[in-house]
């Protein structure tokens, strides 16, 4: 890619003068494994700036050629690479994030305070990378209106730069903290810029057309997005029919459970300028949740809306920031869609943050108002401890009833020594407590305690085991009922040899007592003492590939044993062919589900599932990605149970084995007009098949689910960038 900016090329080879001028920072530390021992060979980078934007260059040590893999951007890589990290708002709050590996691949994303790197989030910037015989060299320009933050005209901001060396299989860091530790944002080193202060304006229309081949229907979208900067602290965005991120499926789930499934946004207009709204909790509780936008009701089965637009306004000063987002969904059918309102203060010194949100959702068709409040404090106790304190509270007016509960949460994350650490969460979400119009939370009605610790030996160098790393956990808890709900208790090891293999025995033990959520909330089931033991080995990454082996047994039900086994390889055919195939079996003895009411039926279960991907880099702006799932299943019935009151179960009556299976195939490609600019295709077909009998055996299973085309679509896209 070559982009010409103010004097300077970008396209690796560093002729420039200003390139010449600028201090090679020498100074790295190994962060992974975490010995933080000091080293000046590893790679240096320099950086200067303009008034426009940042400029970087890392120059990267190697003695042989570096491994070769074919992958989609904005996925995270596996051989050689650079990652710059910049902390905007100096609020050591956040941080964007801007990765490259040796061939030319690139990811960006947003590194968020609760140690998660969100990479959905996308921005236009530029780089090069060069290879020579000892060294290669990435180099990068990043416009500063390609982020979101309180520009002053003398910016001071944090910058950290590390490298992934796939030789050591360490990274090396030019800070000394890696991004799991509570002090890394602290630690980013300090720069002072010059910014000229600019409003921009993108805009993202696009058109898309469908043929859906199962049901012979044809349909045209078109939409688009807007995203203005009128100010240097303000930024407002609007959509019309929002585009849904690069034509990308969902991974294929089969779900019994009564957790529901969490999917990650993929749409572009709700990853840009998020993070104000991102608030987290234990129980993977969201606040905000955008994938309920444009989707199912999950407080009504029957109602599903598509959206019609949304409109998002952010204020950020130094201390202060303010969004607001809504969304409203089409009527269909003479019936009105929902409307969404999200309001989010924060109010942030140091690393220490107070935020209070106010989220409402309506929902005509059950004739449903919700409004959640919340409010939450991080506070940076020092550089090795941090609390996390969130309350929040739903009020529900539905069909001229009222209902209401609260929930709290206190998380705490200590490093006591650079091997050792301890987190910690405590939470009580009320039985009574809905999140779901608009939040996320895998389950409520629940008082608990969970605490692990961490104890780290990241230079072992004995019995050719380079690093070792022990964990503890625990876990406390009851529900609103006070019932008596089974006490977890696990360790766990993980050995890095110096052969890079990598391996993980774990052993979790669980009391007996209630499962207040198999017949989801009717009534608790007893069940008796369980355990689990686990092990993973993953390969070192070869020229040709990786592979990777997990197994895990125990016993669940009613003390049924069952075991759960998955093999996965990766092989490299070419410098532009990558092919992945996974095989995954599991099995018990004493199977449990719901049927309906207090009723529950157990089962002798198998199922087992494959999935094939190939990744061809056909050249450097065009893709083409297959991939194929399928997962079978099959249950022959032992008994059926009535849960009385003290959730004991009674034999009662009979009931039919049963199969299933479902496949999804997707065929994408994908031509990059620039880099976000391009032409999509897609090619998709899925089935869902089920057998009340259980007639079938494996291999007519997955025949039967591919015979079976539910969903058959050709779908082509062309999103523009102006």
């Amino acid at each position: 890619m070559f982009v010409s900016a103010s004097d300077v090329i970008i396209d690796g080879s560093l002729q420039e003068q200003k390139w010449q001028e600028q201090i090679k920072h020498t100074a790295n530390y190994q962060v992974t494994p975490q010995t933080l021992f000091s080293s000046d060979g590893n790679f240096h980078f320099q950086i200067f700036t303009s008034e426009q934007g940042l400029y970087v260059a890392v120059s990267a040590t190697k003695e042989n050629p570096l491994r070769v893999r074919t992958q989609e951007n904005d996925t995270l890589f596996t051989n050689d690479h650079i990652q710059i990290m910049l902390d905007m708002n100096n609020t050591q709050q956040t941080s964007y994030v801007f990765a490259i590996n040796h061939q030319g691949y690139f990811y960006d994303g947003i590194y968020k305070q609760n140690k998660e790197l969100d990479l959905d989030w996308s921005s236009n910037w530029n780089y090069a990378v060069k290879a020579h015989d000892n060294i290669w060299v990435a180099e990068l320009y990043i416009p500063w209106n390609s982020m979101v933050f309180n520009m002053q005209e003398q910016h001071e901001f944090g910058i950290s730069v590390s490298r992934y060396d796939e030789e050591t299989n360490a990274i090396y860091s030019s800070i000394p903290a890696n991004s799991s530790m509570n002090s890394f944002l602290q630690k980013f080193n300090k720069e002072v810029a010059t910014i000229k202060a600019e409003s921009n304006f993108d805009i993202f229309p696009y058109i898309s057309v469908n043929r859906d081949i199962t049901n012979n229907h044809n349909s045209t979208d078109i939409g688009t997005e807007i995203f203005w900067k009128p100010t240097k602290t303000q930024q407002i965005s609007a959509t019309v029919n929002p585009d849904f991120g690069q034509v990308e499926s969902d991974e294929l789930v089969v779900n019994f459970s009564a957790i529901e499934s969490f999917f990650s946004e993929k749409r572009p207009f709700f990853n840009d300028n998020q993070n104000i709204f991102d608030v987290v909790g234990p129980e993977n509780l969201r606040v905000v949740h955008t994938p309920r936008i444009g989707g199912e009701s999950y407080y009504d089965e029957d109602y599903a809306g598509d959206l019609d637009s949304a409109f998002k306004y952010t204020f950020a000063t130094e201390q202060v920031d303010l969004g607001l987002l809504s969304a409203f969904e089409s009527s269909e059918n003479g019936q009105s869609g929902r409307d969404f309102w999200v309001l989010r203060g924060q109010y942030h010194t140091d690393a220490s943050k107070l935020g209070i949100s106010i989220n409402n959702v309506t929902t005509p068709s059950i004739e449903r108002e919700a409004t959640i409040i919340s409010t939450d404090i991080n506070y940076a106790y020092s550089e090795d401890t941090e609390l996390n304190l969130g309350i929040i509270s739903s009020h529900i007016e539905q069909t001229q009833t009222t209902s209401g509960d609260t929930g709290w949460w206190l998380t705490g994350s200590i490093e006591s020594s650079e091997q050792q650490s301890h987190e910690f969460s405590v939470f009580s979400y009320g039985d009574e407590l809905q999140l779901n119009d608009i939040g996320y939370v895998k389950r409520i009605n629940r008082n608990q305690f969970e605490y692990e610790y961490e104890y780290q030996i990241p230079d072992l160098d004995m019995w050719s085991i380079r690093d070792v790393t022990f964990a503890i956990e625990a876990e406390l808890k009851t529900n609103y009922e006070s019932e008596k709900l089974p006490r977890i208790l696990a360790s766990s090891i993980e050995l890095v040899a110096d052969s890079e293999f990598e391996y993980q025995f774990g052993i979790e033990y669980g009391t007996s007592g209630l499962d207040d959520l198999l017949t989801r909330g009717r009534q608790s089931v007893w069940l008796p003492s369980f355990y689990i033991a686990e092990l993973e080995i993953s390969s070192p990454e070869y020229d040709w590939g990786t592979f990777s082996l997990e197994f895990e047994l125990g016993t669940e039900g009613l003390s049924g044993a069952f075991y759960n086994a998955e093999s996965s390889i990766e092989q490299q055919f070419s410098d532009n062919i990558l092919v992945s195939f996974t095989l995954a079996q599991y099995k018990s003895d004493s199977w449990f589900d719901w049927d309906e009411g207090k009723t529950v039926d157990e089962y002798n279960f198998t199922e087992q599932s494959i999935e094939l991907s190939l990744d061809y880099q056909i050249a450097d702006n065009q893709e083409l990605r297959i991939k194929f799932e399928s997962v079978v299943g099959k249950a022959k019935h032992l008994n059926r149970y009535l849960v009385n009151a003290e959730g004991r179960l009674s034999t009662f009556g009979e009931q039919d084995d049963f199969s299933f299976s479902e496949s999804a195939f997707q065929l994408r490609y994908k031509y990059a007009l620039s880099q976000l600019t391009a032409f999509y295709f897609s090619y998709s077909f899925g089935g869902e098949f089920e057998d009340d009998i259980a007639k079938f055996g494996k291999l007519n299973l997955y025949k039967k689910a591919i015979d079976t085309n539910d969903a058959h679509n050709i779908f082509a896209k062309i999103r523009l960038h102006f």
